[in-house]
């Protein structure tokens, strides 16, 4: 785990309400790029827990994420950080996530395939309730979809 990458992380975060704190109830959470998710965390705990013993590892979900992000009929995979507490708590814990937003144009069956392959349990038209304070604007042609581990 790289620590200054989390610690920078945890900076990028803490405006936002995410601190050593258990989350407030009703608090919009941020949205966070694949890089500051990913690079430097090595906790499979971070992200899709729930995925349980078939869970394929940080690096590979990050992997599939970098090839949605790279089609041309997306414009942005964010992650939803949604706990930072347990982070301020131990050198082996990197921020929680539990939901990736995807800005695209592709079809709905592309978007059910890549929930698929994630792993996720729920998959949801629009952006995340209450919506994050640094959410994306869309254009006509877009929609935003959001994969969730649950």
């Amino acid at each position: 785990m790289d620590l200054d990458r989390r610690t920078a992380l945890l900076e990028q975060l803490r405006p936002f309400g995410l601190d050593a704190s258990p989350p407030r109830a009703g608090l919009a959470l941020p949205l966070v790029t694949l890089d500051d998710f990913f690079i430097g965390n090595d906790d499979a705990r971070s992200i899709g827990p729930q995925i349980g013993a078939a869970h394929p590892g940080v690096a590979a979900i990050h992997a599939l994420l970098q090839s949605i992000a790279a089609r041309d009929d997306v414009d942005a995979v964010l992650v939803q950080a949604a706990d930072a507490q347990w982070a301020y708590d131990s050198d082996d814990e990197w921020v929680a996530a539990n939901c990736v937003v995807i800005v695209t144009c592709a079809d709905a069956s592309d978007i059910a395939l890549w929930r698929q392959q994630l792993g996720c349990t729920a998959l949801a038209k629009g952006l995340p309730e209450p919506m994050a304070p640094n959410a994306p604007s869309l254009r006509d042609d877009q929609t935003a979809w959001h994969l969730v581990w649950t």
